[in-house]
């Protein structure tokens, strides 16, 4: 197998688990475990996929930039704990908009704004345990593993 593909393998298993999870809860936390559970949850993890994955890309470049400027003398271990936690923050908000569209209509902003509220903060503790153990252990082997 390429180099290539195993990266690109790697960085897909990463999305897949991490974006299926939080969707998982988000999509719970708005229409319960009903009927349409499944197909909500699957649509959700879908645009999940389509949307947010090539956006992450281009956020954790730019906060990585961001940090390196504004804290150019903290440790590598520190920085990756912010840079994950301020990454973990954008992207579950950025997950929790699109899920919150995804499920529900915009008839009624202050719903709209409830509901993507109670779907942050629902997954957020989920998503910043993630960032955590990708930021201290997974992030430092996929430089290692992109190096190659």
């Amino acid at each position: 197998m390429s180099n290539i593909l195993k990266k690109i393998l790697v960085i897909f298993s990463i999305v897949a688990v991490i974006g299926g999870t939080l969707t998982f809860v988000m999509t719970w936390n708005s229409v319960g475990f009903s009927d349409d559970f499944l197909a909500a949850w699957l649509s959700s993890f879908a645009l999940c996929i389509v949307c947010i994955a090539p956006i992450g890309g281009v956020i954790a470049m730019l906060i990585n930039k961001i940090l390196r400027v504004l804290l150019p003398t903290i440790s590598a271990v520190k920085m990756n704990i912010i840079f994950g936690l301020c990454m973990a923050v954008i992207m579950e908000s950025i997950m929790a908009i699109v899920t919150t569209i995804n499920l529900n209509d915009f008839a009624d902003w202050n719903h709209f704004l409830y509901m993507w509220i109670a779907s942050l903060l629902t997954a957020l503790p989920i998503g910043i345990v993630f960032s955590i153990i990708l930021s201290l252990i997974i992030k430092p082997k996929l430089e290692i593993f992109w190096a190659k």
